[in-house]
């Protein structure tokens, strides 16, 4: 039994080709219990084809003119760095809930497909993360748990450049706000002093980006673009091990079609 479970999760993680760490996706705390965390999660996606509308007004031989387009834009490499502090407890032996606070770093490329072939990276500034979750165990067999967990997160971030010369100033600003929901299904084996687990999950991630620029000329221009996953179906694969009756640690892989993750995590139970 166990063998054939193992079997089948690494033949689902091979075949999938996500974010944070998922974890485990049944309850380890019993009734009752907490646990203290920290978590270190590294993703990389390539989103979906958007649009980014834009209204502003230029110099136009001296005379300032609004315009308005909407814009191709590819986007790929879109990079997170995510830290989070985490706290659990366990309302029940089979049901436990989470919550996450911390920080985080997002790089990310486009392309405007309608105007220039260059693609253009950008860097945001540290910003705030912040989400919460919960898993079930649904049933056990022997040293075979079968569970379901969900996981919400949100991030807020921004990016802000002036640039002044004699005569001359301008601003540019961007923010940029994003939540992706997670939905898994799968064991977790007892492997004797530590745990194997994954299975497969609906990832679904949506966001929006507003950005303006102006300078001492009184020209200037706004828009926002949109960010969305190109798959929301992916697998994970993980391992949690004992450091002693209360500390562990998790490691974690997980993958869509078009997006990968790998993450750390440390907690003590109590």
């Amino acid at each position: 039994m166990r063998k054939s479970v193992v079997f089948g999760l690494l033949v689902a993680i091979m075949s999938t080709c996500a974010f944070g760490i998922i974890g485990t996706p049944t309850a380890e705390l019993n009734k009752g219990q907490w646990n203290l965390g920290y978590d270190y999660t590294y993703s990389d996606m390539d989103l979906g084809k958007t649009k980014a509308k834009e209204v502003g007004v230029e110099d136009v031989d001296g005379e300032l003119v609004g315009w308005s387009e909407t814009t191709r834009v590819k986007l790929k490499e879109f990079k997170v760095n995510r830290t989070y502090l985490t706290i659990g407890y366990g309302i029940c032996d089979k049901w436990e809930v989470y919550g996450q606070l911390g920080g985080v770093n997002v790089k990310e490329k486009e392309k405007f497909l309608d105007e220039w072939p260059e693609w253009y990276s950008y860097t945001y500034d540290f910003g705030f993360a912040w989400g919460c979750g919960t898993r079930i165990t649904l049933n056990q067999q022997d040293n075979v748990k079968w569970g379901i967990s969900a996981q919400i997160n949100f991030l807020d971030s921004s990016i802000e450049e002036e640039f002044s010369v004699p005569g001359y100033s301008s601003k540019d600003t961007s923010e940029l706000e994003t939540w992706d929901l997670l939905i898994a299904v799968g064991p977790t084996i007892d492997m004797g002093g530590w745990k194997l687990y994954g299975g497969g999950f609906y990832y679904d991630f949506q966001g929006d980006l507003s950005y303006k620029w102006s300078n001492s000329y009184g020209e200037w221009y706004k828009g926002s673009e949109d960010r969305e996953a190109a798959s929301n179906v992916g697998g994970f694969l993980g391992a949690q091990f004992a450091l002693n009756e209360n500390p562990y640690i998790t490691t974690e892989f997980s993958a869509t079609a078009d997006r990968w993750a790998v993450g750390v995590g440390f907690a003590w139970k109590f």
